[in-house]
């Protein structure tokens, strides 16, 4: 277990290097800040990733896992840098992976990781469908929106589209996978805690916003978890890199706000973003000669 720990620990910091190296912080150098908003976009932001930690202690609750606090901040946040290495298995194993035990199998694990970052991402595209149809120019998109969300949706409660997904899976990388199954009551409950995060990490965007432009339709703030789940479905990008700039950049040049500001506004969203994430990742180092 230890090792296991290492390898996400070194490989997090090692992607987090990378990305950190190709940063142009160029961008920040005439850049005017309101640090008011912006320490109150952090607050927000900070509580959302508390409760991230809350929400995967619940779901594993929910499924007889026992878990504290502690223990569920420290897997979270240790493992929050391997989203910068290619593909999204090591975010969704590697908290399983630490939290594995004699009473903790790791594919029951697995598979309620699993489970949660599916439901997550479903909700993230309900909320996605309204900034879309709400702006005028990107508006005919919505559409894409709503079929993947229906999609989604159809996955995650339709055994018959599971099996034909598994078996299409199976084919393509001959490796066995079982999808797991979401009752609608199970989905209630998760989706019940995973809305609050989702609530302190757009009012946190939005904060973070007027920061910068000044005050802007709340609606902008909507542009943050827009681009999160195009991020996340865009898994050959690692951390959703590039795609979440281009989708924050997109949304508020079709709201009005000019080219050059709306990309300054999506690299300091990531770093933005970064802070949260290394705020997590301390929190759990803090506590992990505590669990």
């Amino acid at each position: 277990m230890k090792r296991i720990v290492n390898v996400l620990l070194y490989g997090s910091i090692v992607a987090l290097l990378l990305y950190v190296y190709n940063l142009d912080f160029l961008i920040f150098r005439d850049l005017s800040i309101n640090y008011n908003w912006l320490f109150i976009s952090a607050i927000f932001l900070f509580t959302g990733f508390v409760f991230a930690a809350i929400s995967w202690k619940v779901v594993l609750n929910l499924h007889n896992v026992k878990a504290s606090f502690k223990e569920a901040v420290y897997s979270q946040g240790i493992v929050g840098f391997t989203k910068y290495i290619p593909g999204r298995v090591w975010t969704i194993l590697g908290r399983a992976a630490i939290l594995k035990n004699d009473d903790r199998k790791l594919k029951k694990l697995s598979f309620i990781s699993f489970k949660e970052q599916l439901i997550y991402l479903c909700i993230g595209f309900l909320i996605s469908i309204y900034p879309v149809f709400k702006t005028e120019k990107i508006k005919e998109y919505a559409w894409i929106i709503i079929v993947l969300t229906g999609l989604l949706f159809l996955l995650l409660f339709s055994t018959r589209l599971q099996r034909f997904f598994e078996k299409i899976w199976n084919r393509i990388f001959k490796r066995s996978l079982n999808f797991p199954k979401i009752k609608v009551i199970e989905f209630a409950q998760i989706s019940g805690v995973i809305v609050i995060w989702w609530f302190f990490w757009i009012v946190g965007f939005y904060f973070l916003l007027i920061s910068i432009t000044g005050v802007v339709p709340f609606y902008y703030a909507f542009a943050f978890p827009l681009s999160v789940v195009l991020g996340l479905i865009s898994i050959i990008f690692p951390g959703g890199i590039g795609v979440r700039e281009g989708a924050i950049s997109l949304f508020l040049i079709s709201n009005g706000i000019t080219a050059d500001v709306a990309v300054t506004i999506s690299i300091v969203a990531r770093v933005w973003f970064l802070a949260g994430e290394f705020f997590v990742f301390f929190l759990a180092l803090y506590f992990r000669k505590k669990v």
